[in-house]
């Protein structure tokens, strides 16, 4: 492999031929990892190195450009730990994330797929920098949203989401730093402080998947955690990131039998670990794949959202139903809209909303 910069996405991984590629995989590393580094095992007298999102997953994959994207993962820009003397106070997560953004923009512009589904695969604390890059306010006519609303799938491997509670995440703030260092002089009521940034992170993210699985298109999640305790210096130091804190409420944990900073490391294709994700990838390209031809084949539709109606009796009002619509001219509704339909009791109003769809369904087979 040509020497790359460190920061950035460089050059691709894997790159089908663009008539052929389905999806763009990314990696993000994590807490002062690398773009190669974070995801490459240790030579052993029986195998080389392995950089499996580059040497493994293109055989499973074979549909999914490939792509690793660095960026300098200090821990002072997750937790501002050592002093804004040490650190420019505009280094902090965000402008990773917009990094993260903004790098995926200019790709996939030069090379003219911004069409494309995006999947994130991510370590530790890169799965902020994710979470943080898809929750962000974006302008509602902006590339990045634009982008934003292409994400289809997030893989988070030992990624904390722990709440709302400082405590939580200043505990966690502690084992980061015995990762990387062997002394800590950080105190549990200064790491509390700087969490703020984190906590906002994590409550406006669980916001995104509730409104993206309400109204689509909705973000497929899995959450791995460690299951072996990290050494440091011959000593345990737990596990980094444990399970209750490396997963998202509604989501069944999965865990990789390996320690917080080898779990992204794969030697070879029969080790559980890549076996699981790589499933989970080709399971959800092959999803992306069946919703394309179902689109396809029926040339437009209409979707009625979900609508309350089983509590409602003898109602004399008006119950309104968000209607989406993919179909051009369908009854001129196109995108998403709001209509009122007026009916003499509940079951009125529901039949008259299955008709409306059946209409609209054969309206649309019809083309």
């Amino acid at each position: 492999m040509a020497k790359t910069d460190s920061n950035g996405l460089g050059e691709p991984l894997h790159d089908p031929p663009q008539g052929d590629t389905k999806v763009d995989i990314v990696f993000v590393h994590g807490l002062h990892g690398d773009r190669i580094k974070t995801w490459t095992s240790e030579p052993t007298r029986k195998n080389p190195s392995v950089f499996w999102p580059k040497d493994l997953l293109p055989i499973r994959c074979t549909t999914a450009r490939i792509l690793s994207f660095g960026y300098n993962a200090s821990a002072a820009h997750f937790y501002p730990l050592f002093g804004p003397g040490k650190v420019p106070p505009t280094t902090t997560i965000d402008d990773h994330s917009t990094a993260l953004l903004d790098s995926l923009i200019g790709l996939r512009t030069r090379t003219e797929t911004n069409d494309r589904p995006i999947i994130f695969v991510a370590h530790s604390l890169g799965g902020l920098v994710c979470a943080n890059a898809i929750s962000k306010q974006h302008g509602t006519e902006t590339a990045e949203k634009a982008l934003v609303g292409k994400v289809r799938g997030m893989i988070f491997l030992g990624t904390p989401f722990a709440g709302s509670e400082k405590a939580s995440w200043a505990l966690i703030g502690t084992q980061f730093l015995s990762l990387f260092s062997s002394t800590n002089e950080e105190k549990i009521g200064d790491l509390e402080k700087r969490s703020k940034m984190l906590i906002d992170i994590n409550n406006n993210f669980l916001q995104v998947i509730k409104e993206r699985d309400r109204i689509g298109p909705w973000i497929e999640v899995a959450c791995y955690f460690e299951e072996i305790p990290t050494k440091a210096a011959g000593f345990s130091i737990g596990f980094i990131v444990d399970r209750a804190s490396a997963t998202l409420p509604g989501i069944v944990p999965l865990s990789i039998q390996e320690d917080h900073s080898d779990m992204c490391k794969f030697e070879d294709e029969y080790r559980s670990g890549f076996i699981s994700i790589s499933n989970k990838l080709s399971q959800w390209i092959q999803a992306l794949d069946k919703k394309a031809e179902d689109h396809g084949g029926k040339q437009g539709g209409i979707t009625i959202g979900p609508t309350s109606l089983g509590a409602i009796s003898n109602n004399h009002g008006v119950v309104s139903a968000v209607i989406t619509s993919t179909a051009t001219d369908g009854n001129r509704i196109v995108g998403s809209q709001k209509i009122t339909i007026i009916g003499d009791s509940a079951k009125d109003i529901a039949d008259k909303l299955v008709r409306l769809e059946d209409g609209h369904s054969s309206s649309g087979n019809d083309n």
